[in-house]
């Protein structure tokens, strides 16, 4: 093979691989519509905050954080979705750590953190959130729900 073949075709896959991040980096983040509206069992996950057993969804929505330990952008999520709990108390985040829950990351199918369950007050899956959420994308699904 030619010295031009090659980098033509190096070329070739270093655009593919660009066009190719792009179109995953612009749907991440995005909520999608979920039909089946399971419902989310809290005592099941071992929902906690701060270390007390949530018993309750949240009045307005409630956000289900599926994060790992190591992951950058879970932090990133859950800071957004803890200041927006504290001006908003009808909201509720609950953050699970999936590293020891492999059994949830199944039943769920989380396959990448962090990902999100937007839940009504009732705890019936409305939505999933795949990856770093936006700021959009959380006023977004806060808006569809009324109290």
């Amino acid at each position: 093979m030619s010295i031009e073949a090659r980098l033509a075709l190096v070329l070739g896959l270093l655009a593919f691989g660009t066009v190719a991040g792009l179109i995953w980096r612009s749907r991440t983040g995005r909520a999608k519509n979920v039909q089946s509206g399971e419902l989310i069992n809290l005592a099941e996950i071992g929902a906690t905050k701060n270390g007390v057993p949530v018993t309750q969804f949240g009045k307005k929505v409630t956000f289900l954080q599926f994060s790992s330990e190591f992951c950058t952008a879970c932090r990133q999520t859950a800071r957004l979705y803890g200041e927006l709990e504290q001006v908003h108390p009808e909201i509720l985040h609950i953050e699970v750590d999936i590293t020891n829950r492999v059994d949830l990351a199944n039943k769920f199918n989380i396959l990448q953190t962090p990902t999100t369950l937007v839940l009504d007050s009732h705890g019936r899956v409305t939505s999933r959130i795949g990856g770093a959420v936006k700021q959009q994308t959380i006023e977004d699904e806060i808006g569809s729900f009324v109290i």
